[in-house]
């Protein structure tokens, strides 16, 4: 039996602007595997959240659009769907919890009213039922006082109560899947960690699969499984959690990996990555790090690398695996 529960196959996802096209998932390809936590790194601009918003069927319109591959969900392609068949399984069977709360929840409605929503919309529940449930979902995690505040408004609770309000909303209908898309940005250190323990709790509780999306390398670290490294529309290096923190292979991973602050070395100097992303209208021929690769080669300026599989498994994008081996 397989135990991969959604496969991405060759996904584009392309905006059309009055400057040109965007091609801001370009060829993507990698899979979640159930009960397990995907991370999803790399610098803004990247694709990590149009990724997501293609999975769940929300790509901006007019402009965007899946212009090929496919989602494999359950021996479903969720690019086939309906709009209708796919509201049954939007916010049911694949839940997201998006990144600012305070513009994802709706300002004139309890989140006990939007909570309820999604048990009204999913569920065959009677009120009786959904009223309880609301609580039992506002308790789980981890707001204090869940009678009270079901009654009350998105503006009323702080930051990190709305992100737990977010999370009880995506977790309403016990989805096979949860998005959750920056799920701590602007929430401050004691906090985040609250919420990223709920997270935990609710995997290992529920074998509930998360694709999480982020900067924070630390967060990466102690949540996931495995790791998908992105960049300019594109999948770099994939691998286990372990295989990319303790053995990087591509440039641009080594590259984040080194921009972490030392508290222990004796460098007191940050190290970053030289430059920027480059602009969606005007890409490199070859290899789009390759303008800010130290270790670029001629090769790389005109070609770009294939998704290469190593023999651990990994998977990574540079010429340099073909010149040394595997090794940056």
């Amino acid at each position: 039996m397989s135990n991969i529960l959604v496969e991405m196959k060759n996904l584009k996802t392309f905006f059309n602007t009055s400057e040109g096209t965007v091609k801001a998932v370009n060829d993507v390809s990698f899979n979640i595997e159930k009960g397990k936590v995907l991370g999803v790194v790399g610098e803004s601009g990247c694709g990590k959240s149009v990724t997501s918003l293609s999975i769940m069927g929300l790509v901006p319109k007019p402009g965007g659009s899946v212009v090929g591959g496919e989602i494999i969900f359950k021996d479903k392609d969720l690019l086939k769907l309906s709009s209708d068949e796919m509201r049954t399984v939007r916010g049911n069977e694949i839940a997201m919890i998006f990144q600012e709360p305070m513009t994802s929840l709706n300002p004139v409605f309890t989140v006990g009213m939007q909570i309820a929503e999604m048990l009204k919309l999913h569920t065959d529940m009677s009120s009786d039922e959904i009223d309880k449930r609301v609580i039992e979902l506002i308790d789980l995690v981890g707001i204090p006082r869940p009678d009270k505040v079901v009654k009350e408004y998105p503006h009323q609770l702080s930051g990190g109560m709305r992100q737990r309000v977010m999370i009880a909303m995506a977790l309403s209908c016990n989805p096979s899947l949860l998005i959750a898309d920056e799920p701590t940005t602007a929430l401050d250190v004691t906090v985040q960690a609250q919420v990223l323990e709920i997270m935990k709790d609710l995997n290992k509780k529920f074998e509930t699969a998360i694709m999480l999306i982020t900067h924070d390398l630390g967060v990466v670290a102690e949540m996931a499984d495995n790791v998908v490294v992105m960049y300019a529309g594109k999948v770099v290096e994939e691998g286990t959690v372990m295989e990319i923190f303790h053995n990087p292979k591509h440039p641009y991973t080594v590259g984040l990996l080194k921009s972490r602050p030392d508290l222990i070395g004796d460098d007191d100097k940050l190290s970053c990555i030289r430059g920027m992303v480059p602009s969606p209208y005007d890409m490199p021929e070859g290899c789009a790090f390759e303008p800010r690769c130290d270790k670029c080669m001629d090769i790389c300026k005109t070609r770009m690398p294939e998704l290469k599989v190593l023999e651990n498994g990994s998977k990574v994008r540079c010429w340099l695996l073909d010149e040394k081996g595997g090794n940056v």
